[in-house]
């Protein structure tokens, strides 16, 4: 949600009204799921998306032929049927149900003061709600880091959440800002380049960490969030792990692969993942419940090998694999 919000700002800046699409229910096999947003603006483009194929189709011609010229602020859900036989509403395959609330947002300076309020806020550390009654304009709220209940709960969880009231899909849809935590690599190689590159494109912010000056250069890493030039063994001086972030670890060699691995495991990050083979992690096990004094706990937390077991031999297809597998570590947690 967050990387639409400067478009709508911008838009609405400008005096343009724009259509926000949601989803609010997802039932059986559907492209996308609860909270996916497309945002429709004056001119015809869109940004984001609710699903693609013929149903992201069908949801742009609406919000441009029905949503966009009207004068009011009129707000609409709308249900599609994905059958198994292809004699839906769109006939796609799919098999599920998808429900899809339509938002005009005109411009105000209340609306724009809570959008520019998300834009702002730290990643994961706030949300929106969206109070949908039908026939009604759609009421657009910013919830700042404290808000309470199981809608802003789940939320910085990451999960997007709808409180269904009725079958007229009256209800509060709560949208988390932004996508939750960092992943941060340490190692600045080959693999370290691929994978930074790989995950930003399916919306992961990674930072980069590398004692070497000649590989930690953000210019080896546009689309990091970070460059960091750190020592292996003090990473606490430059980096802060949150109960939000992944850690990969991609160094050189066994020795900094451990030096990272005893001061990660113990930390709150969700996810430590190393490369490396099946002998060099038993070594490195070993060593990490001898010489670091992990407990048994900690280092049965280490994801190693990394990555979705795919064949994956070069950077290129072993950033692949860990991008996969990060995606479905974070589809489920």
């Amino acid at each position: 949600m967050k990387k639409l919000l400067p478009d709508i700002i911008n838009a609405l800046g400008r005096g343009e009204r724009v259509i926000l699409t949601t989803v609010l229910e997802s039932l059986g096999s559907t492209p996308r799921k609860t909270g996916s947003a497309m945002a429709v603006f004056a001119d015809g483009s869109s940004k984001g998306t609710v699903g693609g194929g013929a149903i992201e189709y069908e949801v742009q011609r609406v919000a441009r032929e029905e949503m966009l010229p009207a004068d009011s602020e009129p707000a609409k859900t709308l249900g599609y049927s994905l059958t198994s036989d292809g004699t839906g509403d769109l006939c796609m395959i799919c098999g599920g149900d998808v429900t899809v609330h339509f938002c005009a947002l005109s411009p105000s300076a209340e609306l724009l003061k809570a959008l520019k309020s998300a834009a702002d806020s730290p990643d994961g550390e706030a949300c929106i709600e969206l109070r949908i009654v039908k026939g009604a304009p759609t009421e657009i709220t910013f919830l700042p880091p404290d808000a309470q209940g199981d809608a802003g709960k789940s939320a910085k969880r990451g999960k997007a959440y709808f409180e269904k009231e009725n079958d007229d899909y009256d209800g509060r849809l709560t949208l988390p800002i932004g996508d939750l935590g960092r992943v941060y690599i340490f190692g600045g190689g080959h693999v370290g380049r691929e994978l930074s590159a790989a995950l930003a494109r399916v919306a992961f912010n990674c930072v980069v960490f590398d004692d070497r000056e000649d590989y930690a250069l953000a210019e080896h890493f546009p689309e990091a969030e970070r460059v960091v030039l750190g020592d292996f063994k003090r990473i606490d001086d430059s980096v802060t792990l949150t109960g939000l972030d992944y850690v990969i670890v991609v160094t050189r060699g066994h020795k900094n692969d451990y030096e990272v691995l005893a001061q990660t495991l113990p930390s709150p990050a969700r996810y430590v993942g190393c490369m490396g083979s099946r002998r060099k992690m038993a070594v490195i096990r070993e060593r990490l419940r001898d010489e670091a004094g992990l407990s048994a706990e900690a280092i049965s937390r280490l994801v190693s090998p990394v990555g979705l077991q795919i064949g994956a031999e070069t950077p290129e297809e072993l950033a692949v694999s860990i991008a996969a597998e990060l995606i479905q570590f974070r589809a489920g947690a």
